[in-house]
């Protein structure tokens, strides 16, 4: 990425890395990093501001397509029963549902878990302009 170096507008080119600036424009307080890299993969687990529990996961999506994402959701705990997770931020396309916890008795939505796509919460907060 070109960085601005000084005021009259001259640059350099730097090395972002990607996943320590999404973690801190969402304000994300990390307890854990799992990344393997020949698998595909980076996974970070976290808390918002807000307090949510919040996954991350990073994937190469050569190496972790549309359809083995569906495959990995189990290992990543994407549908952990336990409701690990408010929040989980996933880059690239993907086809997950929305999970929800029924009511045994009334059959009616307990819960809902948001999944966000990186890419446009990145563009947002990385550039956002200011009012």
């Amino acid at each position: 990425m070109d960085v601005t170096t000084d005021s009259a507008g001259a640059t350099e080119r730097k090395n972002i890395d990607l996943v320590e600036t999404f973690n801190y424009l969402i304000g994300l307080h990390v307890k854990s990093i799992e990344s393997n890299i020949e698998r595909g993969y980076v996974r970070v687990e976290g808390t918002l501001p807000t307090g949510e529990r919040t996954l991350i996961l990073w994937r190469d999506c050569d190496k972790i397509g549309y359809e083995e994402l569906n495959k990995y959701a189990n290992r990543f705990d994407l549908y952990a029963k336990e409701n690990t997770f408010d929040v989980i931020y996933i880059n690239g396309d993907h086809n997950l549902p929305t999970a929800f916890t029924v009511d045994e008795e009334d059959g009616e939505i307990v819960r809902s878990l948001k999944i966000r796509q990186i890419e446009p919460e990145f563009l947002n907060l990385m550039f956002a302009e200011e009012v």
